[in-house]
């Protein structure tokens, strides 16, 4: 029976998740001093950690996903008992705080709480199919998810909340939203927003100042984005070579193995290389999506969206700043960004899509499809027209 469950790991998913690794490891070595040695390095950090998670990916593929179900509420209420206690015993840094700094591991509750989450609202949301299409429930819904982005918000980290939002968007969708039901959350936030501004830290001000014009403060906040766009021009087609980049090695682009990882890949390995990671991600998201169209249930399905989701925000944010198209924000690329607490998550979400591709139906993916998008179909035109 295991044997037959291992045949059955998907492993464009593992092997996509694998080759961003693998380009995240070989973009850390090139930033690690050669006095780093063993544990000292980040890239050796990193390979560790990510072999850890890597067997707890391939582990969980052999467990029913449908167990998380039993741990969905506790896992919750116990982020966010967590995302409170760190703001007031949390490890400042930089005017944040975000981390429990125990030594030997440094954890960080917002990260974890992004599995918590889309496990509680696969639960919640699989288990209210019918009723999730009346605007009462769409909002109890948004209340519910509002509580951990509160929280976040107060550490602060406005990259993490938007992740969160665009998680909650995404399964409440896929769910049976009506469309026009989540428009109305979505005008109430965009109204809000000059009124938020006023409330915003100063640091959150001056990136979104800096997101038009980088250029009104090159030495200042502009410099990490002017730097990063420099980068990434300078790499040409076929980049500067490995551990050859001229910004990256004469410490010209900061924060460059985690905020800034892509536009270092882009300085050594140059526009083939960029548009390999672009593509490692697509294939990757990609197939997430695959995965939920076949998976067996609703909540496998909603999980699969909601791992597909996060690995979507987060790259499309971090590549997005990397380039210019998007404010600075914090957000790291998963799996190839530096960062132990991120990557695990990530890895244990890769879990959770093995776990429903494994114990997917066994009807043919064919059949599946054409009744899936069939019912997508008929459901978006619901959603679009108020009447029904």
């Amino acid at each position: 029976m295991m044997r037959i469950l291992l045949l059955r790991i998907d492993w464009a998913t593992l092997i996509s998740a694998l080759a961003l690794i693998g380009l995240g490891i070989l973009m850390l070595q090139t930033t690690s001093s050669p006095e780093a040695q063993g544990l000292e390095s980040r890239a050796v950090q990193q390979a560790a950690l990510a072999g850890i998670g890597l067997v707890l990916a391939i582990s969980m593929s052999q467990i029913d996903y449908r167990f998380l179900k039993g741990l969905a509420i506790p896992a919750y209420i116990g982020g966010l008992i967590a995302l409170c206690l760190v703001l007031f015993v949390g490890d400042a840094s930089l005017g944040a705080r975000r981390w429990f700094d125990l030594g030997l591991i440094v954890i960080q509750p917002s990260e974890i709480m992004k599995i918590a989450a889309i496990v509680f609202f696969a639960k919640h949301l699989s288990e209210r199919r019918e009723s999730i299409r009346s605007l009462r429930s769409v909002l109890t819904s948004l209340v519910i998810a509002l509580f951990p982005v509160g929280l976040i918000l107060l550490e602060p980290d406005l990259g993490t909340a938007v992740v969160f939002l665009c998680i909650w968007l995404a399964m409440i969708f896929v769910a049976g939203a009506r469309a026009w039901h989540l428009v109305l959350p979505i005008g109430v936030g965009l109204a809000a927003f000059p009124f938020g501004w006023f409330f915003a830290q100063d640091y959150m001000r001056q990136r979104f100042v800096m997101f038009f014009n980088p250029s009104s403060d090159p030495l200042g906040a502009g410099y990490n984005v002017l730097q990063a766009q420099i980068s990434i021009g300078s790499g040409g087609y076929f980049g500067q070579g490995v551990g050859q980049g001229t910004q990256s090695n004469l410490e010209f682009l900061r924060v460059k193995d985690t905020d800034f990882i892509f536009a270092m890949l882009g300085e050594q390995l140059g526009l083939v290389g960029t548009l390999g990671l672009v593509l490692f991600f697509a294939l990757l998201i990609t197939q997430a999506i695959f995965i939920a169209l076949r998976a067996r249930d609703t909540f496998g399905q909603l999980l699969a969206i909601g791992v597909a989701a996060m690995l979507f925000t987060q790259s499309f944010v971090n590549i997005g700043m990397n380039v210019g198209l998007m404010p600075v924000t914090g957000i790291t690329l998963p799996l190839v960004s530096f960062g132990k607490n991120s990557l695990l998550v990530t890895l244990v979400g890769i879990g959770f899509l093995l776990s429903v591709h494994t114990h997917r139906t066994s009807a043919p993916f064919r059949q599946q499809s054409v009744q899936l998008v069939s019912g997508a179909l008929t459901s978006v035109r619901s959603r679009i027209d108020p009447r029904r």
